[in-house]
C-alpha cells in the first residue's frame, strides 16, 4: 500500500455551534480523538492537525497521539482551503498521497477508509446515496497542483478546475457528510449515531437557572419565550409546551417583575384577534442565555475532558 497521510482541518472559529467542535465528547473519547486515532489504527502516517482558533488548546488535547502541528496564523480572516494548503505543504514530500479531511466530521466509520485505501487514483472522494463526502484522498502531487489554484469555491472548484478524473467510491455511511455546525446539528448526530449502534459518549450535561429570591428563568421560560417568537401567541405558546395558560402567564409575570421590565408585549382584540411578541428586551435576555448557556458548557466539556476523559 502506497504511502499515506493525513491533513486535518481544525483552525475555524466554531462560531455557529457556539462550542469548539474538536473536543466535543464523541464515542469514549472527543471528537479530535476519535478521528486520529482511528486513522492512526489504519497506519496512516504522518497525520498534521491544522490549528487556529484554540490551537493550543487542542495541541494539548492531541499531544499524545503522534501527530504533528502545524498553524493558520490567519486563520481568522482566511477560508479552509487556506488552511488545506499548509497541511498538504507540512507532509506532501513524505507521503505518495493524503486524506483531506476537516475536523468536524466524526462519525466516519472505518470501513469508508479501508475502501478508499484499497483503491489507488489520483483524486478519490467518497459518496453515499448519491451525495458526495469526506474524506478525499489525492496523490500528493496533485494536492500540490490543486493548491497552486488561486480561484474562489476552495478545494471543490480547484478539483472541478483541474479536470482530474475523480473516481467516486460508493459507501453506505452517512457520516461523510454529517458535519457538525451547529448544537442541533450535534445532538441529531449522536442520536443517529446511537441508532446505529455506537453508543452515547459520557458528558457532562448542565442546566442553567437564574435565581433571586426563587428560581425565575431557566430552560423552561426560555422555551417559552421561543415558542411567543414562533407563534406570535403566548396561547400558542402555551399549548406546543402543554401549559395551562394561567401557568404560562404566570411565569412571564414573574420574569418581568425580577427585571422591572415587559420581555413580552401582548394586545387583544382587533382583526387579528390579538396575540403577543418579544419585547427587545425579552430578544435580548433570549439570545444573552443561550450565549451564557453555551459558554458554560463549553467549559464544561473542557473540565471533564481534563479530569475524567481519561476514564475513572
Amino acid at each position: 500500500m502506497k504511502v499515506t497521510g493525513a491533513v486535518l482541518v481544525a483552525a475555524g472559529l466554531s462560531s455557529r455551534m457556539e462550542a469548539f467542535k474538536p473536543m466535543l465528547p464523541f464515542g469514549d473519547s472527543t471528537v479530535s480523538r476519535h478521528i486520529v486515532n482511528m486513522l492512526r489504527d489504519m497506519g496512516i502516517d504522518p497525520v498534521v492537525v491544522v490549528i487556529g482558533h484554540r490551537g493550543d488548546e487542542l495541541q494539548q488535547h492531541l499531544s499524545f497521539t503522534g501527530v504533528r502541528f502545524i498553524k493558520n496564523e490567519r486563520y481568522r480572516e482566511t477560508e479552509m482551503f487556506d488552511s488545506v494548503r499548509l497541511g498538504v505543504e507540512a507532509i506532501s514530500g513524505e507521503c505518495q498521497r493524503m486524506m483531506i479531511l476537516p475536523m468536524d466530521l466524526p462519525a466516519i466509520m472505518p470501513d469508508t477508509i479501508r475502501q478508499q485505501l484499497m483503491i489507488d487514483a489520483p483524486i478519490i472522494r467518497t459518496v453515499c446515496h448519491g451525495k458526495p463526502g469526506h474524506p478525499i484522498m489525492v496523490w500528493s502531487q496533485v494536492a500540490r497542483q490543486l493548491c497552486a489554484y488561486k480561484g474562489d469555491g476552495g478545494l471543490r472548484k480547484a478539483i472541478e478546475e483541474s479536470r482530474i478524473t475523480v473516481t467516486d467510491v460508493e459507501v453506505d455511511d452517512e457520516g461523510i457528510y454529517r458535519d457538525l455546525d451547529t448544537r442541533q446539528q450535534y445532538q441529531e448526530l449522536l442520536d443517529w449515531n446511537y441508532q446505529r449502534g455506537q453508543g452515547y459518549p459520557i458528558r457532562p450535561q448542565i442546566q442553567i437557572r437564574l435565581t433571586a429570591s426563587e428560581p425565575f428563568y431557566g430552560p423552561g421560560v426560555q422555551n417559552l419565550l421561543s415558542w411567543i417568537a414562533k407563534t406570535g401567541s403566548l396561547q400558542e405558546a402555551c399549548f406546543h409546551m402543554d401549559l395551562s395558560y394561567s401557568k404560562g402567564r404566570k411565569m412571564i409575570k414573574q420574569l418581568e417583575q425580577q427585571l422591572g421590565a415587559p420581555v413580552v408585549q401582548r394586545w387583544t382584540g382587533g382583526s387579528g384577534g390579538g396575540g403577543s411578541v418579544l419585547t427587545e428586551k425579552g430578544k435580548n435576555l433570549m439570545e444573552a442565555y443561550e450565549n451564557f448557556v453555551a459558554s458554560v458548557q463549553d467549559f464544561t466539556d473542557q473540565a471533564y475532558q481534563k479530569y475524567m476523559g481519561k476514564g475513572f
